[in-house]
């Protein structure tokens, strides 16, 4: 079946779901918004039904913008007894008892926290505002007493047990890093509040609490026979975010659209391309010994939206502290391409004053799950995907080299436009050089990768990485007015090597007869010397046929 044939199929298939296609909640943390507006809901009911009939008090911690106050909500909608807005969910079709009980909603990340004293007035203002919602009358003077009030007054109003959510609890604590003193005293105060919350355990029906990083001396974590960490538990994987069978069939149509419109522009290009692209930009994410990944669900949205891959997550959802660590503290840098530890080194933030990268990195969500040794008890850790290598990457870009004009892109464009390659090599030779050696510890290829895309993007370019073809996969592709490079990189290897394999796997094929020259050039790192060891290349015509060599000697 020829081309045109495949893509008037394709497209008939697509304009047939178009109409039906469900709209992308983005930033929506409501349920009710998203059922009732027919927005594209992965059922997670199964898990918040499992949740309530198993167990009572409940932590788990995930990295930001992943799905925590979505989840919060649902729940608050289902002990709430609002059986007839899951109509179409799983937990609808089951034997969920639909009781309803009153619930204490705090979101920490709307609670201002500057000091500890604006922490203890803003606690006190929202409880109070939930005691007046349920016309109920507590005790305001202490926020340990007015939450205790509170709980009472609502069991013996209603009747029945509270149920307690509490989103981004640590937000007091991690918003303050830089300044350990109002962090330590944020700690302290949260810790006498959850420990009130222990001592409400007879008119309490169920508790989750929720953030991104899990602080040992908040005594929330005292005991885990009273608050069931569920962050690292297999059975609990996949509760927040797209498992891969999730992704398939809930955004089916969006997918085929996607497929649909690249293949009007370019070459054919199939849905499962459109996945494997979706796959490598955001899944990888595991939380678990299991072997299940999940996609970030935000930056799958905007995916989905905007129909190309971003660094979605990172502008949104990327806490800024764990950049000021990594700046302020180089020597305790750790491999950017991986580390082991054990489950409590990750699950454990002890000191706010020496915090252990490992945990850092991994419950932001830096650093994923890659492997799991049963016999060591020990996890391997890494980036989870290309989305949060490129935003790491062009986070220490931002931070390491400052000394370095990253910002002339009309004098490397012109450069490039005149094929003098060797204006941005020795540019980016300076760049790689202001890089902490830690941040090459270990490196493999795809580091360096990132590193050098990092720094095109901080000379002005858009440098598209791992570019498909039916051949393989280019590692750079750039785009200039009059011409088109592509370049091939490899680590303590052989720039012979990085060059013929373009000509072999024929990657400048999708640029021929474009309009533009080809440039070719194949490049070597040395992990010894933690930089561009040496480069060469090839310009080749619009059709593909040689011009001339490019190397370092013609300049």
């Amino acid at each position: 079946m020829n081309h045109a044939k495949i893509l008037e199929l394709q497209t008939s298939r697509t304009s047939l779901k178009i109409k039906k296609m469900k709209k992308l909640p983005i930033g929506v943390q409501s349920i009710c918004e998203i059922l009732e507006e027919n927005q594209v809901y992965i059922d997670k009911t199964p898990f918040a039904k499992e949740l309530i009939e198993t167990g009572k008090h409940y932590f788990i911690s995930r990295p930001r913008r992943f799905g925590k106050s979505l989840f919060l909500n649902t729940l608050e909608e289902i002990l709430g007894g609002n059986k007839e807005l899951f109509k179409g969910c799983k937990i609808y079709e089951s034997d969920y008892n639909w009781q309803k009980h009153p619930v204490v909603y705090l979101d920490f990340s709307k609670i201002a926290n500057h000091s500890p004293c604006e922490l203890r007035t803003a606690l006190q203002v929202r409880l109070d505002i939930i005691a007046k919602e349920h016309d109920i009358s507590i005790v305001k003077a202490d926020i340990q007493v007015a939450l205790d009030t509170l709980v009472v007054g609502l069991s013996n109003k209603y009747g029945n047990k509270v149920v307690v959510l509490i989103d981004e609890y640590d937000k007091p604590i991690i918003d303050h890093l830089e300044d350990p003193d109002v962090a330590r005293k944020n700690r302290d105060l949260l810790r006498d509040f959850f420990g009130t919350i222990k001592s409400l355990d007879k008119y309490l029906k169920f508790t989750l609490i929720t953030g991104i990083s899990k602080f040992s001396r908040v005594s929330l974590f005292s005991s885990l026979n009273n608050l069931n960490d569920i962050t690292m538990d297999p059975n609990y994987a996949g509760i927040m975010g797209y498992t891969e069978e999730e992704l398939r069939i809930n955004f089916r149509d969006h997918i085929q659209k996607i497929a649909q419109g690249r293949s009007q522009r370019e070459n054919l290009v199939s849905e499962e391309e459109v996945i494997d692209e979706v796959k490598n930009w955001y899944n990888g994410y595991r939380f678990s010994e299991e072997k299940l990944c999940v996609y970030n669900p935000f930056s799958t949205l905007k995916f989905m939206q905007r129909k190309k891959p971003k660094t979605y997550w990172y502008s949104t959802g990327t806490p800024s502290f764990l950049v000021d660590q990594l700046k302020n503290h180089p020597k305790s840098m750790i491999s950017i391409d991986g580390t082991t530890a054990r489950e409590d080194e990750l699950m454990d933030i002890s000191s706010l004053e020496h915090i252990d990268l490992k945990a850092l990195m991994y419950q932001v969500g830096y650093f994923t799950i890659k492997d799991y040794n049963p016999i060591s008890d020990r996890y391997h850790l890494g980036l989870p995907n290309e989305e949060v290598r490129t935003a790491f990457m062009n986070s220490l870009v931002k931070h390491f080299t400052n000394n370095v004009d990253v910002q002339s892109s009309e004098r490397f464009v012109k450069a490039l436009e005149k094929h003098h390659v060797d204006i941005l090599f020795n540019h980016i030779k300076i760049g790689f050089s202001s890089f902490a050696y830690q941040v090459f510890a270990g490196a493999k290829e795809h580091t360096y990768q990132a590193m050098l895309l990092s720094m095109l993007h901080g000379m002005g370019f858009d440098p598209l990485s791992e570019r498909a073809t039916n051949t393989g996969r280019i590692d750079v592709v750039l785009e200039m007015p009059k011409t088109t490079y592509i370049l091939e990189l490899k680590l303590n290897g052989s720039i012979d090597a990085a060059l013929q394999q373009i000509h072999q796997k024929e990657y400048f094929n999708p640029y021929i007869r474009k309009g533009k020259e080809i440039a070719i050039i194949g490049a070597n790192f040395s992990s010894e010397t933690r930089n561009i060891s040496g480069w060469k290349g090839e310009l080749l015509s619009e059709s593909g046929e040689k011009l001339k060599d490019l190397s370092p000697k013609e300049l």
